[in-house]
């Protein structure tokens, strides 16, 4: 214990309450910039372009879907491309105005839709008009939270239990509670963001990306919306650093995956005034989300490998769950096929499968395992990673593991 260097990052009256020991947490910033560069390396030499395309255009959607659910949407992604069409024909979205013309009242849905056409729309400017972490001012995120909150406080007047956004206006209140959590002062928020603007400047790397998004939270500058303008921030940190340069990721849709444990170490890091809590958890996100790359370029061309066999309707149901998982046990493999044919006619199609070479047989035990036939750079990338970071952190999912 006598080893651990404890800081207290901030001056500001309220935020010097929150303290940060570094060594503690699971990377240092020069693996996150090696981790960051070894998939720059693998997208150069492997990454089918086809499949970038693919992911920088999913991406754009999924971020910001995810940052919508960040709110409790109860929006569907179905629900939202249909909302993401409007941006990308550079349309605007005047169902709100519409519906009020003809019907007069709005339901939860309209919010949903308002509110993930908003992030959408702010989320796709920023990747086609990047912003650098030096011009970021309090200015820009008054205006920031103004073009994310946009039109939403109409719907104050249709749902229960709203809580207004005052779109681009500091937090004017101390009615505001995260759980047991008290924010900062009202009258404290405006220094309080300028000196974790200066701060975040002055000690630009990955690791302080996370303490500002934690900080910023802890402050809670708006009446609500914190969580989106945080994360809309983190990444044009992240992308103002080099980091995610192609934009083949979020991690906000990692937040979104692990939304539980991205809430309870979000209040940890409040309620105990520690930083650790949530910079861990972002750079378990950021990594991840790395690896996530890979991953799914490897489950594209697993895909390919099966679509590219001429094979009948049913030995492509029992194959497809080898897309996402390296290896099954029979049993689970036919789980997943259940209801769809009989064990025995699963078992003969899975025998002629193997004997034709597209999958491969593996005895341990009384277990019998099958893979897919193939060889993939991405399968060797994603175990060296893996084999690094289990070593840092205690969760790794098992969707990852299992690739």
């Amino acid at each position: 214990m006598n080893d651990i260097i404890i800081m207290q990052p901030f001056n500001q009256l309220f935020l010097n309450q929150f303290v940060l020991a570094e060594s503690l947490l699971p990377f240092t910033n020069e693996e996150l910039r090696k981790l960051d560069t070894a998939l720059n390396k693998y997208e150069i030499l492997f990454l089918n372009p086809d499949i970038e395309k693919n992911l920088i255009s999913k991406n754009e959607l999924l971020a910001s879907f995810a940052i919508s659910k960040a709110e409790n949407s109860k929006l569907t992604l179905q629900e939202a491309q249909d909302v993401y069409s409007f941006i990308v024909n550079n349309e605007d979205y005047t169902f709100i105005s519409e519906k009020l013309t003809k019907v007069g009242k709005l339901t939860n849905k309209d919010y949903d839709k308002l509110e993930f056409f908003n992030i959408a729309k702010v989320f796709r400017n920023i990747n086609q008009n990047p912003i650098h972490i030096q011009d970021v001012t309090p200015e820009y995120i008054l205006e920031l939270h103004k073009q994310l909150t946009q039109g939403l406080d109409i719907f104050k007047d249709y749902l229960l239990d709203f809580d207004v956004y005052k779109s681009g206006q500091w937090r004017d209140n101390d009615d505001i509670r995260v759980n047991t959590y008290k924010p900062a002062p009202y009258s404290e928020i405006e220094k309080g963001v300028e000196e974790l603007l200066k701060w975040v400047k002055d000690n630009i790397n990955i690791t302080s990306v996370g303490i500002f998004h934690t900080a910023l939270y802890a402050l809670h500058p708006f009446c609500n919306g914190n969580k989106r303008v945080s994360r809309i921030l983190e990444h044009i940190f992240l992308r103002s650093l080099g980091i995610n340069n192609k934009n083949l990721y979020s991690t906000s849709y990692y937040y979104h995956k692990e939304k539980g444990r991205y809430i309870k170490y979000l209040l940890y890091s409040l309620e105990k005034r520690n930083l650790n809590h949530f910079v861990g958890f972002f750079q378990e996100a950021l990594v991840l989300s790395i690896i996530g790359v890979i991953k799914t370029s490897l489950e594209v061309k697993r895909y390919e490998f099966i679509n590219n066999k001429d094979l009948d309707e049913n030995t492509r149901i029992i194959l497809k769950p080898l897309i996402k998982r390296h290896e099954i046990q029979f049993n689970k493999l036919y789980k997943e096929v259940d209801r769809k044919m009989a064990r025995q006619t699963f078992t003969n199609y899975l025998e002629k499968a193997t004997t034709e070479k597209i999958v491969t047989r593996r005895n341990e035990g009384r277990n019998v395992y099958y893979s897919l036939n193939t060889s993939f750079q991405e399968e060797k990338e994603i175990h060296t990673l893996l084999e690094f970071i289990k070593q840092k952190l205690s969760f790794i999912p098992d969707e990852m593991k299992l690739v």
